[in-house]
Formats: structure tokens, C-alpha cells, sequence
């Protein structure tokens, strides 16, 4: 059975924790998920710090409309916390894709391989007739005049 201590020390019927316990957990929980944030420098470790302080409201105001709102708000920040965590997803994927089979970002050669494509085929039809009146030769002519 709770007594009236106990009672006293929990103040709030929406937070069954001691006021000091309980703002020592989110002194806590601040500095580890900062710490986090400053590591990895992604954002949902920010929000999981709001989802965890944002409960000591209601050890100062402990009244219906306060916790409802507390409650809403943390609603509204899982929410949140989950599509943030699909788009860091869904990137870690991309480039995790990325990096096995990266796409060549241009087809088109480069002028300087097509002069290099235009000196070979010029050495090889060299090599190959020496008549400028065979088929191959005609062949590979350009139209200008």
C-alpha cells in the first residue's frame, strides 16, 4: 500500500514517478541522446530528447488539460520520430546502392575519346587498304567535300 509519503513524493497522477527521480532520468537521458547527436548527427536523436522531456511538464503542472496536451505532443513527436527515420532509411539504402553499383553519370563520351575513336579508325583503315577506292575505305569517308 502506497503511504502518504510515497504519495507525497509522487505529486502527480500522471507522472508514477518522484519528482527527483524522475528529472534525474531526463538529466540523464539529455546528455546520453546529445551525446548520440553529436556521434552520429542525425536528427531522430534530437526528437527522442524532446519525447523524453517532454514528460516533466507534468510534474510541475499536473492538471488534465496539461497532461492531455503532453500527450498529444508526444503523439505528434513519434510520428515525427518515424517518417525522419524512413527518410534516413530509405538514404542509408540509396547509398548503400550507390556504392555497390554506382551509375555512370554520363553516357556521352568525352571529346577527347571520340578524337582518339577518330585516330584509331583512321590508323586501322590505313593498315587495312592503301587504295582510296576500295569499299572500306569509301566507307568510313565523311561527306564533306
Amino acid at each position: 500500500m502506497i503511504t502518504a509519503a510515497q504519495m507525497n513524493a509522487l505529486r502527480s497522477r500522471f507522472t508514477p514517478m518522484p519528482m527527483g527521480l524522475h528529472i534525474g532520468f531526463c538529466i540523464f537521458a539529455t546528455v546520453v541522446l546529445l551525446l548520440v547527436y553529436f556521434r552520429r548527427k542525425k536528427v531522430s536523436s534530437l526528437i527522442w530528447l524532446l519525447i523524453c522531456d517532454a514528460t516533466v511538464i507534468l510534474q510541475f503542472y499536473n492538471d488534465r488539460r496539461t497532461a492531455l496536451a503532453v500527450g498529444i505532443c508526444e503523439v505528434i513527436l513519434f510520428a515525427i520520430l518515424f517518417w525522419v527515420w524512413l527518410g534516413e532509411y530509405r538514404a542509408s539504402k540509396k547509398a548503400e546502392a550507390e556504392k555497390k553499383d554506382p551509375e555512370p553519370e554520363d553516357s556521352q563520351p568525352e571529346p577527347d575519346e571520340l578524337k582518339d575513336i577518330e585516330k584509331l579508325v583512321k590508323t586501322e583503315r590505313s593498315k587495312l587498304a592503301d587504295n582510296s577506292n576500295d569499299i572500306i575505305g569509301n566507307a568510313f569517308e565523311d561527306d564533306r567535300p
